[in-house]
């Protein structure tokens, strides 16, 4: 069960950056945080649907912007940090969002660099046992077989 759930949580956060742009985008667009947060709970990747739903859940039964977004931290832990403060000190300060969805903007792009990056490091190492099981037999068969095949022929005519 544990392990399903950490499965479950490193999705989540690996879906993260590209939600985080979308709340930006609608932001952007004219909503309010809440209401882009509203928007897109129901078109988030499903590990982040139901952190999307509770902070929903959260705004509707009257609490404020910026003390609903700690569902994020309690779902997703220290990796939505960063997001959620962002929103959150920008509701409870009365800060410009337009700052913030720089910062934000930045700071995804900068995550979702990072998990390609970790992603690319780890494919040398998903491909080395395909290529080693198509590779070596086609090696065995054009360049050993051959030489071993010249070996014996070249031992049966000079035997007696």
């Amino acid at each position: 069960m544990k392990r399903s759930a950490q499965r479950r949580r490193a999705r989540a956060v690996e879906a993260l950056p590209d939600a985080i742009e979308l709340v930006v985008l609608a932001i952007r667009s004219g909503l309010s945080p809440s209401g882009a947060i509203e928007a897109i709970a129901s078109q988030a990747a499903w590990p982040l649907r139901d952190t999307f739903t509770e902070v929903v859940h959260r705004l509707h039964r009257g609490q404020r912007l910026a003390d609903a977004l700690d569902a994020f931290l309690d779902q997703l832990g220290p990796a939505a940090a960063g997001f959620a403060d962002a929103l959150a000190t920008a509701d409870r300060y009365g800060l410009p969002i337009e700052p913030v969805l720089d910062r934000l903007s930045i700071d995804v792009r900068t995550e979702r660099r990072r998990i390609a990056e970790r992603h690319a490091r780890t494919l040398p190492v998903k491909l080395s046992f395909p290529l080693v099981v198509c590779t070596l037999p086609s090696f065995v068969l054009l360049a050993i077989v051959p030489a071993v095949m010249g070996a014996l022929s070249t031992l049966r005519g000079s035997l007696p």
